[in-house]
């Protein structure tokens, strides 16, 4: 057996002061798988436990100057784990008992032993300093885990921390940037806006009132707050892409255009959406404006969908449209009031146009809720505004142009450039602003 063989090997210490005993012991264990080390006193014992590592121990109790009970109770000190074992030739009950408390023993056997009998205690023990040895590093491994779970913990909770906080920073950037954004895409409209309003053959004025019956149908037909806000811009933008026809399609009244002209005119949705397809986040506004002749019946242009296939923004764009092309004399000769303009839409219902959004202008019109285009009276001269102040609803020129958006919130140069406004084109303008929204600490700056 090498060096290496015998070093894994359990090693059992016997300790007796008869000669004999260790020999008889020596020869019993000669055919176990064992390393076996030999003491004939407990000073003996004790010095080799300070050396040798010891997994099992058996010692005789009645020994010259320490008895096996005081040995075995500085093993214990020594080595803790060593399974311990009491032969005793005596037969007093009360002297074992004590022997088992002062030697910290865990098993005793009578002299003389049966070799069987103490193989087996034997292996009893060499199995139980296993289970101990065996107990005792699993603890320790849980230890040694739990306390680099400990630290992982803390370090986990350090970067959650960091990773919130950084979280957090890129949250803020992203809203400032879509802030940003958003304020150039409106700002882009607002331009197409004033870009159709300023076009002589097109009306500023007609692409509001559009614009906000196109809102109001949309509230009345329960859309959601976003879907309103599209139908507000499809309303505004739905003549975009005339800007693209030739000069005589724009002077001329749509009645008027002969079939070659007529066939070009209804191309005006796609020329829009052609014209808007660079701006992908405006690709519902354009889907709607493209299908703004599609009909309900399937006659409409350009790929005839029918029904609830039309998108709903194109369905309420369509009724919008057409009434107020018939109100401003564009659908015949024939000049409509603005009751007169809704029969004619009513009497198309369910052909051109979609039954359940003619009922909802019918509601508007009873309720005279469309009233966009009443003259503003209660407004504020621009003398009169304050730094500070809100605009509580877009603020246009007498062309109809767009000058500031509603929600602007008034500064100095807001002020004086309207002021030069109104000197350069002698032009009063009325502001409706909301009330209350005076800075109040304008002063500190």
């Amino acid at each position: 057996m090498n060096q290496q063989e015998t070093a894994s090997l359990p090693v059992i210490l016997c300790v007796d002061d008869e000669l004999n005993i260790l020999k008889s012991l020596t020869r019993l264990f000669l055919s176990k798988p064992v390393k076996l080390l030999r003491a004939s006193s407990g000073q003996e014992a004790l010095a080799l436990l300070e050396k040798e590592k010891v997994n099992l121990i058996i010692s005789d109790m009645r020994m010259p100057n320490m008895t096996g009970a005081e040995f075995l109770a500085q093993a214990a000190t020594l080595q803790p784990d060593a399974y311990r074992i009491l032969m005793t030739g005596y037969a007093d009950l009360a002297s074992t008992v004590s022997a088992i408390n002062v030697g910290k023993i865990h098993r005793y056997v009578q002299k003389p032993w049966d070799n069987a009998e103490l193989l087996k205690h034997v292996d009893d023990g060499l199995e139980m300093y296993r289970l101990v040895k065996a107990n005792k590093e699993l603890t320790t491994k849980i230890a040694k885990q739990n306390k680099q779970l400990k630290e992982l913990n803390h370090s986990l909770d350090e970067m959650v921390q960091q990773r919130t906080l950084q979280l957090k920073k890129t949250i803020q950037q992203y809203k400032k940037l879509a802030e940003t954004r958003g304020n150039e895409q409106k700002a882009t409209l607002e331009v197409l806006y004033n870009i159709i309003s300023i076009n002589p053959a097109l009306n500023g004025k007609f692409a509001q009132h559009v614009a906000k019956t196109c809102a109001n149908i949309a509230a009345i037909m329960n859309l959601s707050g976003p879907e309103k806000d599209l139908m507000n811009k499809a309303g505004l933008y739905s003549e975009l892409g005339k800007l693209g026809l030739p000069s005589h399609c724009l002077s001329t009244p749509a009645y008027k255009l002969d079939s070659s002209e007529r066939k070009q005119f209804l191309q005006h949705p796609q020329l829009a959406e052609e014209m808007l397809a660079p701006a992908v986040h405006l690709h519902t506004l354009s889907e709607v404006i493209a299908n703004q002749f599609e009909r309900f019946n399937g006659s409409g242009q350009p790929l005839q969908k029918v029904g609830t296939d039309i998108p709903i923004g194109a369905r309420i764009l369509a009724v919008a449209r057409d009434f107020w092309l018939a109100v401003y004399q564009q659908m015949n000769s024939k000049s409509y009031t603005r009751t007169e303009a809704f029969e004619f839409i009513r009497m198309q219902k369910g052909t051109l146009y979609d039954p359940d959004v003619v009922a909802a202008l019918e509601k508007l019109i009873k309720n005279n809720i469309d009233s966009f285009d009443k003259n503003i009276q209660d407004g504020l001269h621009v003398e009169q505004i304050q730094v500070g102040m809100r605009l509580s609803q877009n603020l246009y020129n007498r062309k109809h142009m767009l000058l500031l958006p509603k929600d602007h919130i008034f500064c100095d140069k807001t002020l004086s450039n309207l002021i030069k406004y109104q000197s350069k084109h002698k032009e009063k303008l009325l502001v409706q602003v909301e009330p209350f929204t005076i800075k109040e600490d304008s002063d500190e700056e």
